[in-house]
Formats: C-alpha cells, sequence, structure tokens
C-alpha cells in the first residue's frame, strides 16, 4: 500500500501529537485511529496520503491535511476518509486492514450519533424541555398555558443584562444565573428573558450533562451570538470534570463574545462553590474563578409578597393562582404551592401505604439518596430497580413483570389534592440522541431538598451502593458516590466504586483507591491499585511517609518517579536530603536533570536556604536555572540579596526576567530600592510592567506605603491597576478613602469589581461603618453584594449589633440573607446568645434556618454548651432535623459527657451516616476501642481492630487482589 520511507529522516520524527478531547465516542473514535498510527511507526502526513491514493480500492482520497485532522482534529471526519486512512496504518503496522475498517466504521458510526445537535432559537424548543414547568389545572386537566406572569426585580435586570450582550457599542460575553430555593420560578424566569431579549440567537441545551458540553465546545460548536442553557448550574460545576468544564467556560466567555451563558442554581450550592476555601482545601478553585470573573447573580426571592395585590389580580381570571394564593395564606409563598410542593411533601410524609405505594415511596427515597450522596445525573432504571430493595419489607418484594414501570410512570404524574394537580415526584429524561423512552429519572428538586434534611442522618442501604456500582454511567458520578460511602466507613462499597471508576478511565479513582487502602493498612492491595498510575503512587508514598516508614516511602516516590511523575524526584531528594545524606541527594537530583525535571534542584535549594545553608543553596538554585527552572533564578536572587550580595541580586534577576519569571520585576524592584535607589527601583517596574506584569509596580508601592508615601503609593497602585490587577483597585480604594475622598474610593471599588473582585467594596463597607457613616457603609455593601459578596452584609450586621444597634443589624442580616448568605442571621443569633437575650438569639436562628443556614442551630448549640448543656442539647436536636451531621455529632458529645453511651452510640452513629467521617473517632470511643467490635455497631460493615482502627471485610477487598 505505498512506502514513505524514501521521504527522509526529518520528515517521519515531526510525530502528529496526540487527539486532547473530553470524554466520549468522539473521543474513542480518535483514540484508535491515533493507536493505529503509532503501532504503523508514526508516518508522515504525506505518506499516508500517498499510500491511500496509492490503493485503488479503498473508499477516500484524504489529502496530508485532511490526514492530520482526521488524526488530530476535534471534528468528526468524513468516514471514507477516515476508513481509508485505518487499512493503510493497520497494513503497516502488520494488522489486518479489513478489520481496522470495521473498527473505525463502527466507532465512526458511534460517534456521529452523538454529534452536538444542530442550534435552534427558543422558539423551536418544547419549555419542557428546557426544564420550564406548566401549572397543572384545578381540575386535574393540562391545558398547555402557564398562569400569567408577575415580573419582578431579577427579570429586568436579567433582561437588561441580556440585551446589553446583543445590543450594540462595546459588547461584552454574559454568564448569569438565577440563585435561590426550588419551585420559586427559576427556570421560567430564564426562558422568559431570552424570549424577550434573544429570540433569534440559537441556543444550546447540553441536556445530558458536563460531557455533552465539553463536546460541544471541543467541536467549536458554540459560536458567538448564541444562548448556552445550562439548567441546574451546579451539575456542570460541582461535579468531577467541574473544573474541567469550568476552564472551557471561561476560555469561551472570553473568545466567543458576544455569547450568552445562562443558568440556574440553588442558592446554596452557589456560596458553596464561590466560598473561600477553608481548612480542608481548596475544591473549586476554578469554578470560583469562572464566577467571580464572569457572574452576573440574580436573586430569586421565595415569596411573592412584596406582588400579592398582581397576583390577587391575575387569580381573578386564573382559578390556578386563587388556589395557591388561598394555600400560601400569608407568606407569599405562590409559586411553590402553584407547582404543588408543599402537597406532595406532605405525600411523601404520610409513609408507604397512604397516597404513595410502598413501591413509589421506597424508589423516591432511593432516589433522593443517590442524589444525597453524589448520583448528580439522572439515574438509570436498572439503578432504580436494582436498589429499591434495600427500602423495601420482604412481604413488598413480591410483585410481577412491569412492576418498575408502573411505578415510575405513577411518580412521574403530577399529584395532588382536591383535584388540584402539583408537582410530579420524579421527571423522566432521555440522555440518548433521538426520540424514544426515558433511560433516566430525576427527583423533583422541591422534594429533594425536604429530604436531604429528612434523611440527611440516614446510610443508604447496600443496595443502593451497589446498585451505584453496577449501573452508574459517568465517573463522576461514581467517584463522588465513592467518597460519600468513604465518609460514611463504608470502604468496601467505596473501594468497589472506585474500581468500576478506575475501569472507566478515572485516574482520581485509582488514586482514592490507592490512598483508602493505605488507609486501612493493605500496602500490597494499594500498590496494586496504583497499577502505573504516578498520581496514586505518589499519594502512597506520603501516605507511608506518614507513618513512619521512610524506606517504603522511598521505594514508592520511586516508582512515581519512573512512571514519569516530576515531583516524585523531588521527594527522593527531599528524603536524602533530610536523612543526612546530601551527596546521595544530589545524584538523585543530577539524574532528574537529565530526564529534564529541574524541580528536584529546586527543593533541595529550598530545603537548604531554609537551614541557612546559602551556599548550598545558592549551588542547588544555579543547578536547577541552568537545568530550565526559571524560578530558580528568583530563588537564586533571593540568596543574594539575604546575604547582602545586590550587585549580584540584580544580575541574577535579569537573568530570571530573560527566561520569563514574572516575579523578577518585583525582585528588581527590592534590589534598588534596599540599595538605596529608589529611581532604579521605579525604572525596573516601569520595565517589568512593559513585559505586561504588575509585579513590579505593586511591590513598589508597598514599599512607598511603608516609607511614609501614601501618594507615591497610589501612583504605583494605579500602573499596577492599570495592566488589569483587581487587588491593586482595591488598594487604590483604601488610599482614597483615607484620604477623605469617597467618591474616589467609590471608583477604584467599582473598577475592582468589574475585574471580578468584590474585596474593595467590602472594605470600605467595614470602615465605614467603623467611621460612624452606615448610610455610606450600606451604599457600599449593596454594591459588594451585586458584585458577588454578600459577606459584606454580614460584616455590617455584626459590627451593629456590637455597637447596639439592633435594628441597623436586623436590617442588614435581612439584606445578607436576601443575598443568599444566613450566616448574618446565624452570627447575630450567637452575639445575642452571649449577650444573655436567649429570646432574641432564636428568633434570629430561625431567620437564618428559613434563609437555609441548616448549620445555624448547631452553631448556637455550640455556644450553650458551657453555660446550658441542656439547652445546647435541644439546638442540637433543632439541627438534627435539618439533616445537619455536626448536629449529630456534638450531641454525641454531650451524650458521651454524660455518661450516656448508648445515645452517644446513637448520636455518633448518625453522624457518621450522615457523612461526617470525623465522629468516627466518638463512635469507636464509646463502642469500646480494644475489644471485638460493639454490637451496636454489627449493622456496618466494618468492625474495629483492636488498635481502634476501621477494618475492612477482606471480601470487599478482594477487588483490588486480583
Amino acid at each position: 500500500m505505498g512506502s514513505d520511507e524514501n521521504r527522509g529522516a526529518a520528515a517521519k520524527a515531526r510525530q502528529v501529537p496526540p487527539p486532547q478531547l473530553p470524554a466520549g465516542p468522539l473521543r474513542e473514535f480518535k483514540e484508535y485511529l491515533y493507536r493505529l498510527y503509532l503501532d504503523a511507526g508514526a508516518p508522515t502526513l504525506a505518506g499516508i496520503a500517498a499510500a491511500v491514493g496509492e490503493c485503488d480500492d479503498l473508499p477516500g482520497a484524504p489529502g496530508k491535511d485532511t490526514v492530520a485532522r482526521i488524526l488530530r482534529g476535534d471534528t468528526l471526519p468524513g468516514r471514507d476518509d477516515a476508513v481509508s486512512v485505518a487499512a493503510v496504518l493497520a497494513a503497516r503496522a502488520g494488522r489486518s486492514p479489513e478489520e481496522a475498517q470495521e473498527a473505525v466504521r463502527a466507532r465512526w458510526a458511534e460517534a456521529s450519533a452523538h454529534r452536538p445537535p444542530r442550534p435552534r432559537t427558543l422558539r423551536l424548543w418544547e419549555q419542557s424541555a428546557l426544564g420550564v414547568r406548566r401549572a397543572p389545572a384545578v381540575d386535574g386537566s393540562d391545558p398547555g398555558t402557564h398562569t400569567e406572569y408577575v415580573e419582578r426585580a431579577h427579570d429586568r435586570e436579567l433582561r437588561d443584562q441580556l440585551r446589553q450582550a446583543a445590543g450594540g457599542g462595546k459588547r461584552r460575553s454574559v454568564l448569569a444565573v438565577l440563585a435561590g430555593a426550588p419551585g420559586t420560578g427559576r427556570t421560567r424566569a430564564a426562558y422568559r428573558a431570552v424570549e424577550q431579549a434573544l429570540p433569534d440567537w440559537p441556543l444550546l441545551n447540553p441536556a445530558r450533562g458536563p460531557e455533552e458540553l465539553l463536546a460541544l465546545v471541543a467541536a467549536d460548536a458554540v459560536p458567538a451570538r448564541t444562548v448556552l442553557w445550562l439548567d441546574d448550574l451546579a451539575r456542570y460545576l460541582d461535579g468531577g470534570t467541574g473544573e474541567e468544564v469550568a476552564t472551557v467556560l471561561a476560555a469561551l466567555l472570553d473568545r466567543a463574545a458576544p455569547i450568552v451563558v445562562i443558568g440556574t442554581i440553588r442558592t446554596d450550592q452557589l456560596r458553596r462553590l464561590t466560598d473561600r476555601p477553608g481548612p480542608a482545601g481548596d475544591g473549586h478553585p476554578r469554578a470560583r474563578a469562572l464566577l467571580n470573573t464572569w457572574l452576573t447573580e440574580l436573586d430569586v426571592p421565595d415569596s411573592m409578597a412584596g406582588h400579592l395585590p398582581e397576583v390577587a389580580e391575575n387569580a381573578t381570571r386564573d382559578p390556578r393562582l386563587a388556589a395557591a394564593l388561598r394555600a400560601a395564606a400569608a407568606d407569599g409563598r405562590v409559586l411553590q404551592h402553584l407547582t404543588g410542593g408543599p402537597v406532595l411533601v406532605r405525600r411523601y410524609e404520610q409513609g408507604p401505604g397512604h397516597f404513595f405505594t410502598e413501591i413509589e415511596h421506597a424508589l423516591i427515597s432511593a432516589a433522593a439518596d443517590a442524589r444525597r450522596i453524589g448520583h448528580a445525573g439522572p439515574l438509570p432504571p436498572d439503578l432504580l430497580a436494582e436498589a429499591v430493595g434495600g427500602y423495601l419489607p420482604d412481604t413488598a418484594r413480591v410483585t410481577g413483570d412491569g412492576w418498575l414501570i408502573a411505578a415510575v410512570d405513577a411518580l412521574c404524574r403530577p399529584s395532588g389534592e382536591h383535584g388540584h394537580r402539583g408537582l410530579a415526584a420524579l421527571a423522566a429524561v432521555r440522555e440518548t440522541p433521538g426520540l424514544g423512552p426515558a433511560d433516566g429519572y430525576r427527583i423533583t428538586d422541591y422534594l429533594d431538598r425536604h429530604l436531604r434534611r429528612r434523611r440527611g442522618h440516614l446510610c443508604p442501604p447496600a443496595t443502593l451502593w451497589d446498585a451505584v456500582a453496577h449501573h452508574a454511567r459517568t465517573t463522576d458520578d461514581l467517584d463522588a458516590v465513592a467518597a460519600a460511602a468513604r465518609d460514611r466507613r463504608r470502604y468496601g462499597h467505596a473501594l468497589h466504586l472506585y474500581r468500576r471508576s478506575a475501569d472507566e478511565g478515572s485516574r482520581a479513582a485509582r488514586a482514592a483507591a490507592t490512598a483508602l487502602l493505605a488507609e486501612l493498612g493493605d500496602r500490597a492491595g494499594a500498590e496494586r491499585a496504583a497499577a502505573d498510575d504516578p498520581r496514586a503512587w505518589m499519594l502512597l508514598a506520603a501516605a507511608t511517609e506518614a507513618s513512619g516508614d521512610r524506606a517504603a516511602a522511598e521505594r514508592a516516590y520511586a516508582v512515581a518517579a519512573d512512571h514519569g511523575e516530576p515531583q516524585a524526584w523531588a521527594a527522593l531528594a527531599r528524603l536524602h536530603e533530610q536523612g543526612q545524606d546530601p551527596g546521595g541527594a544530589e545524584q538523585l537530583a543530577s539524574r532528574a536533570l537529565l530526564l529534564g525535571h529541574p524541580q528536584a534542584w529546586t527543593a533541595l535549594a529550598r530545603l537548604r536556604e531554609h537551614a541557612a545553608d546559602h551556599a548550598g543553596a545558592a549551588r542547588a538554585y544555579q543547578e536547577a536555572a541552568w537545568g530550565g527552572d526559571a524560578w530558580a533564578w528568583t530563588g537564586l536572587s533571593r540568596v543574594h540579596r539575604n546575604n547582602g550580595d545586590l550587585a549580584d541580586a540584580e544580575l541574577t534577576c535579569l537573568e530570571a526576567a530573560v527566561v520569563g519569571a514574572v516575579t523578577t520585576g518585583a525582585d528588581l524592584v527590592r534590589c534598588h530600592w534596599e540599595a538605596g535607589d529608589p529611581a532604579a527601583a521605579e525604572a525596573a517596574a516601569e520595565r517589568a510592567g512593559r513585559a505586561g506584569t504588575a509585579e513590579g509596580w505593586t511591590a513598589l508601592a508597598r514599599l512607598r506605603e511603608t516609607a511614609g508615601d501614601p501618594a507615591g503609593a497610589e501612583t504605583a497602585y494605579r500602573r499596577a491597576a492599570a495592566l488589569g490587577t483587581a487587588l491593586a483597585w482595591a488598594q487604590v480604594a483604601r488610599l482614597r478613602e483615607t484620604a477623605g475622598d469617597p467618591a474616589g474610593a467609590d471608583d477604584a471599588a467599582a473598577r475592582a469589581a468589574r475585574l471580578g473582585d468584590a474585596y474593595a467594596w467590602s472594605e470600605l463597607a467595614r470602615r465605614r461603618e467603623r467611621a460612624g457613616d452606615g448610610a455610606a457603609a450600606d451604599h457600599a455593601a449593596a454594591w459588594a453584594a451585586r458584585a458577588g459578596d454578600p459577606e459584606a452584609w454580614t460584616a455590617l450586621a455584626r459590627l451593629r449589633e456590637s455597637a447596639g444597634d439592633r435594628t441597623g443589624a436586623d436590617l442588614a442580616a435581612t439584606r445578607a440573607a436576601a443575598h443568599g448568605d444566613p450566616e448574618a442571621w446565624a452570627a447575630l443569633s450567637r452575639i445575642r446568645e452571649r449577650a444573655g437575650d436567649r429570646a432574641a438569639a432564636e428568633l434570629a436562628v430561625r431567620e437564618a434556618v428559613a434563609a437555609g443556614g441548616d448549620g445555624a442551630w448547631t452553631a448556637l448549640g455550640r455556644v450553650r454548651e458551657h453555660q446550658d448543656p441542656e439547652a445546647a442539647a435541644r439546638a442540637y436536636r433543632h439541627g438534627t432535623e435539618l439533616g445537619d451531621a455536626d448536629a449529630w455529632a456534638a450531641l454525641g458529645r454531650l451524650h458521651e459527657q454524660d455518661g450516656d453511651r448508648v445515645g452517644a452510640r446513637r448520636a455518633y452513629g448518625h453522624a457518621v451516616d450522615g457523612g461526617d467521617s470525623g465522629a468516627w473517632e466518638g463512635l469507636r470511643r464509646v463502642a469500646g476501642a480494644g475489644g471485638p467490635p460493639h454490637q451496636d455497631l454489627d449493622h456496618r460493615p466494618y468492625g474495629l481492630t483492636a488498635a481502634g482502627r476501621p477494618a475492612a471485610r477482606a471480601d470487599v477487598l478482594r477487588p483490588w487482589q486480583a
């Protein structure tokens, strides 16, 4: 089939890089072809094209560029061209061309079936396909119409945002997210705004989840002037691929202007994604960066209280609204009653055998538990069928054929009372392309929210964990549920789920399983689980080192290094350096450098710098710098500067600048400043600014301010801000406020907010409140909340309560809650409790709970513990009713202190079952460490070892022992 061997070695050396695509049929298609290409010896593109042209029996005729797109591109090529290329590559690799052609045809057909849909405008979409629910008629019929719409503030704001994206002038992409509680009309508000502002824009709805969204972007199928519809935004940003989704969305918003991404989300989910990282680490750095930079948050209130006259007017023409208005009474929660949410909850709470049959009630519980433990995607029917048995008594498991279809059909039909059809318990969805029966189900948000509280202390039965392991369709769902099993000490289920996910290609699952097996003391199993994954070996090495086994840790780091992990070399060098073997450390660093990994020398340099070995640190930094680590030059400059060698420090900074280390501008500024040459320092900042970095100006600003030159500092901060540094604008705002220029401070804070940082407004609010200017503080806090930081209102609430301004504190807390931050009311409850006003404290904590603060009672209980343990216990019991696992753990601690081991075991057990892994230690103590597993733990799949550690059964480790 032709040859390209005579085309020269130089041409053969230019190997096509591997395809980079999200998981899915298109990636599988490309990867199959790319493996053929490698097996064939990576021939040149021209040679492949020539070989195809020499074979008259091949259907395609691709040129060199087409061959490149077939192997590397991110779109689906023509079938005949791909089949022809596969035949040529298979022949060169000594494999059957006919089998390769057949395999490519099959993979091409699968990828073609999953092509991104053609864009269509909003008018061509069924509203139900976008998640917009109808309000059923009182008599139970479905008129196919919606109630009259009552416009609220968020509707006007959203419409204005979308019109700005579509209008003339400077066009900017928009990420608009409607945040609020389930059943408040978020999705319909989004639909109506697009209908009014962007009716002619194509709308893409990747309803199958993150993988479909990633495929759309990879296929370049989201052009400018498109609406990307992301109902339930947390589904896209909060799973295992959430960080990847955040990255591609940020790039899309920046590249395809103007584009509109519109989504809905629960307020608590949005706060979790945007909150600053805590001690447990940063789980959503890219999602938080995306939201802080691009988000326009529109808060959808859960009440129509401010619009009841309009609702009442519409109710005179619509009996559905009239019925909802009567049910809502004075609380204004018309929308929830309109969709039947409270009725649905009441029907569930009646228990099985009343409104819902035993099987229907069990299916609802199973669906709610699956969502609660992390299964974000639609639940496949087979998953529900396998899981539901664990929720039924023996007598209810006797049934005939067709039971699942009959039960889910009933649950997908809206159900209400007194002839008023309400909200369905489940929603049927179809992820498979084309028309056909449902292939998955979602629990209704309103019911899901209730059952998260109602069942939060319960661990799902074994049938659910096993059903997820057998039938979950994505590694995101498998990994999330595995983590939930691990937190609940269901290690066997966790390992089973991780194994399934690893088999599906999740490297994160392999690493997590390795770490878990190491924690359980099964080092051999951990090594088998790690296989050839360098990240997993790094985790195993770190766990082994933490246990004190340095020799085993060194062996694990060596395996990670052999599998291509650069940081493993750094860890090996560190172990030798810490073991008083600097020669061995340097030998390892030199070996790593030969392989292109200078990080080991950098790690040695940092250790020696910390140990005040300046000569050794300088030598190691020099080796790393010569080996290609640009940051090592900055370390070397720092060593010189600390030794007083300012001339050498400056020369090293210049070397660093040449190789692109961005902090060198700041280092040079410091060198010149410490040498007493402020003019040279400013010149260094200027040079760094021309290179595109603000580090030099920021460093100069700090030095000038420390030296008592606020005017010079502000000038430098403004130069840094002009390069796009939001924090520099925040500093300008602070300096303007200090100088008595509130208008200038406002302007600088607004500029910072436009760059995605609301901190400037928040800090102004605090400063103005402390200065006694409440009106100006309110102004700044309002802007901070609009920019995404409602905690400014929370800070004002605390300050005003401390100053004795209870009315002002209540007002600030109300505004914080309206923007999704219940912590203001929770904080007021604790402050008032400490002041001895228990009644006011409980009123505040109830406001916090109404705003979504499920942990408010638990926090209040902690304040009460030292003074009144019984009152603390009452608060904790309120917390348990909200599904707060922390409340169960705190209650267990109180019982333990009182000597009530039975009560403590029960409370600690519920905390562990609710996902509070820290409660395990309390359970271990009251179960009697040192002896056999306590009888009360027999329902758990794990007992306690003689040392009090969790012991996994041998059979649950078996999947990793093959």
